[in-house]
């Protein structure tokens, strides 16, 4: 083998693919035109039933609302061991007490100078992680992750994870790889990406007139069995989400403006000697149901 110069040229293996679905997909619009054509006649002689579960969905739909209801915006805060002027730092590491978590909190809630404070009329839900020891607090954290995935508390257990792992591995000296290194990953950058869109929604198109080979009842069936497997499925998942519900923390909830509310979060400070600690403020105009209730 030996290195030649080359230039950018449209692959062989993709315009076979591109030819071979050409002539059936160009014949695609007059092929449509005529079934619009005969289903228009035919449908005039032809009277259509609703589903006896229709009229019972119908009545349901406002469930809809309910569920958008509860998908609230807001303002979040987190406060963490390692932010700047909040937690002590020592040589062993860094450090938070719950106390002084809930007080910032209540600091930023009264913090003027900051443009996004949050104004009006507002709900709040408090979150208070503790533990005595860094292992403890890795391991609350990856509970409440795990149900809870709050950005900033996901980015706070991988750094526990990190700093428990740097204390653990600090004396030993692993082995090197020499420079560069190997990125894992499939090849599919441009301009592979784009083609294999493009070439993919036309082969779609034929996977689509192919399926022509089964007649309607037998689509149907196929269809009422793929929507019986997907109801079991969300069935499952929302069971599954159920049972996961596990773990703790402590929490509050208050209402009012942003003082009611900070006076409200120092008013009952947990008397906790822990070293390790995180807090959370949920905040929003609108009524916090869903968590409030996940965190009776």
């Amino acid at each position: 083998m030996s290195w030649t110069p080359t230039t950018f040229t449209w692959p062989p293996c993709a315009a076979s693919i591109e030819t071979g679905a050409e002539a059936t997909l160009a014949a695609v619009p007059g092929a449509q035109h005529a079934a619009l054509a005969r289903l228009t006649q035919a449908a005039g002689e032809v009277a259509f039933s609703r589903h006896p579960l229709s009229q019972q969905a119908e009545a349901l739909l406002g469930l809809r609302g309910q569920l958008d209801q509860l998908l609230v915006d807001g303002h979040r805060l987190t406060v963490t061991p390692y932010d700047h002027d909040v937690g002590k730092v020592e040589q062993t590491g860094h450090y938070l007490a719950p106390q002084n978590a809930i007080h910032r909190l209540a600091d930023k809630l009264r913090d003027n100078a900051d443009p996004h404070r949050p104004a009006g009329t507002l709900h709040a839900l408090g979150l208070l992680l503790t533990a005595p020891s860094l292992g403890q607090f890795g391991q609350q954290l990856t509970a409440v992750t795990r149900l809870l995935p709050l950005p900033e508390l996901a980015a706070l257990a991988r750094r526990v994870a990190a700093e428990q792992e740097h204390q653990a591995q600090k004396m030993r000296i692993p082995a090197r790889a020499i420079p560069p290194q190997w990125v894992p990953g499939r090849h599919h950058a441009a301009p592979l990406r784009p083609a294999a869109a493009a070439l993919g929604a036309r082969l779609a198109q034929l996977e689509s007139l192919a399926a022509d080979r089964l007649d309607p009842v037998a689509k149907l069936g196929a269809l009422a069995a793929k929507r019986a497997v997907w109801l079991e499925d969300q069935d499952q998942a929302l069971a599954e989400l159920k049972a996961g519900l596990s773990g703790g923390l402590l929490r509050m909830a208050a209402s009012g403006s942003a003082a009611a509310i900070a006076n409200a979060l120092t008013g009952g400070v947990p008397a906790y000697e822990t070293p390790h600690s995180a807090a959370v403020l949920l905040v929003s105009p609108h009524p916090l149901t869903f968590l409030q209730e996940l965190l009776p």
